[in-house]
């Protein structure tokens, strides 16, 4: 590509971020995504039900009917500073009778356990009269204090140790290697961890293609909706003009990123201060399933999964700038947006469903194809299901093909730019491409025939 085709690039880039970010609903859209990012964790932590519990109750009297095959020990109610002064009494009342009681009593609770037999396990029910002295937060924090209290109760029943308890709950991490890789000392992460890596991963590769594929559309479509063109093309070539809007999409995209980014930084630091951090850790591995200390995580990884974003996002903003240059009207952006997602959707879905099967040979198929290595080469690599002269090969191939998808990017949006048809056939755009590369030629020829 000669750089007298690049001349243009910058200016195009400049005058394209600045007009973006000139629109107020822009600014405003950031500001509300810097504003959720900012108040995810503590709003995380605040309907955990962890934040810093009040020292103070309105619940003096507690009913408990236990209906449980178990004798309670209360010792842990009373450990807490709120209940000190509880008048605890266990009792055999029927509902109705304690319901009675409770509206007779503004500052009493009621509490009833129960066992399913068949099923094993517990609940617990806890009361209190409406328009009382007891609110709602007050009988949440009792509940969750009398669940310590029957857990004491059948550790202490069944002569459960403290230690005998946490071999029973402790967690079993199951792998499955080869004897080669046992006696390399290359350690891999289980499939429920391989699986969720790849989800995680390719989710966000998802979301930075579509932003792509919007963004390029939308700026491949300016010129020809504003009749712009002609003069554009006096002054850039049409390979400048298309590289520097695609660099301006860099900006937003990569730009709002690393906004949301900070937000969550400054949220992690907020957080530290009114609450223990330990339980946001806990609810994302219950909600994941995702063990992120057996995975092969460094400084270096970090410089990796850089490199694997720009690869990815080069190979789709140029797959968006060749479709997106074959838009003609509003209405084509339809087929065109078809087009690019089901190529997302084809590796997507491929990475995300392969690392169920935990097959040595298909991850190193998926880590090389272009096509799925921009899905699977940085978390089999992670997950160590890969080694690093595969990764390596695997980016090789996407830098080529990413080079490949810029020349044609660059070729196509020259021939499409004064094109006013239809959203083009595959083959009507080879056909296409095919004449422009013969009039080249002819035009070579003729400059170095003057030349001569």
């Amino acid at each position: 590509m000669k750089n007298s085709n690049l001349r243009g690039a910058g200016t195009v880039f400049r005058y394209t971020v600045q007009q973006h970010y000139k629109t107020p609903s822009v600014i405003i859209f950031l500001l509300i995504l810097f504003v959720i990012a900012v108040a995810a964790l503590p709003l995380m932590t605040l309907f955990s039900g962890e934040q810093k519990e009040s020292t103070e109750t309105g619940i003096r009297t507690l009913y408990i009917r236990n209906e449980t095959e178990y004798p309670l020990d209360t010792a842990a109610l009373f450990e807490d500073a709120r209940y000190h002064d509880l008048k605890l009494q266990e009792t055999d009342e029927e509902d109705e009778a304690l319901n009675a009681r409770l509206v007779k009593e503004p500052d009493a609770a009621a509490a009833v356990m129960k066992m399913e037999t068949e099923a094993y396990y517990f609940t617990i029910t806890t009361r209190y009269a409406k328009d009382c002295e007891v609110s709602h937060g007050d009988a949440i924090a009792l509940n969750n204090v009398l669940e310590t209290v029957l857990h004491n109760s059948l550790m202490k029943a069944l002569s459960i140790t403290e230690a005998q308890e946490a071999i029973i709950q402790a967690n079993t991490i199951s792998q499955v290697s080869k004897v080669s890789d046992f006696l390399s000392g290359a350690e891999e992460t289980n499939a429920t961890t391989h699986v969720m890596a790849n989800v995680v991963y390719n989710y966000f590769i998802l979301i930075i293609c579509m932003l792509a594929m919007s963004y390029i559309f939308q700026q491949c479509m300016e010129e020809k909706t504003s009749k712009l063109v002609e003069m554009l093309m006096v002054s850039i070539s049409p390979t400048a003009l298309l590289l520097g809007k695609i660099l301006a999409v860099t900006v937003f995209i990569f730009g709002g990123l690393a906004l949301i980014a900070v937000g969550f930084v400054i949220s992690f630091l907020i957080t530290r201060q009114i609450s223990d951090l330990t339980t946001i850790k806990e609810i994302a591995v219950k909600l994941l399933q995702f063990d992120p200390t057996a995975m092969n995580l460094n400084g270096g990884t970090v410089v990796l999964f850089m490199i694997c974003i720009l690869l990815v996002y080069a190979i789709f903003a140029f797959l968006s700038g060749i479709v997106g240059s074959c838009c003609s009207k509003a209405e084509d952006t339809q087929q065109a947006s078809l087009v690019v997602v089901l190529f997302v959707l084809a590796g997507y879905l491929a990475s995300s469903f392969a690392p169920m099967f935990e097959s040595d040979a298909a991850n190193i198929v998926f880590s090389i194809f272009p096509v799925t290595s921009m899905f699977s080469a940085f978390p089999n690599f992670v997950c160590g299901k890969i080694g690093m002269p595969i990764l390596v090969l695997g980016l090789v191939i996407q830098a080529l093909t990413a080079v490949l998808l810029i020349r044609i990017a660059g070729m196509v949006y020259k021939i499409m730019l004064l094109y006013r048809g239809g959203f083009p056939k595959p083959k009507q755009l080879m056909q296409m491409m095919k004449e422009y590369k013969a009039s080249a030629k002819v035009n070579t020829g003729k400059e170095d025939s003057h030349a001569v």
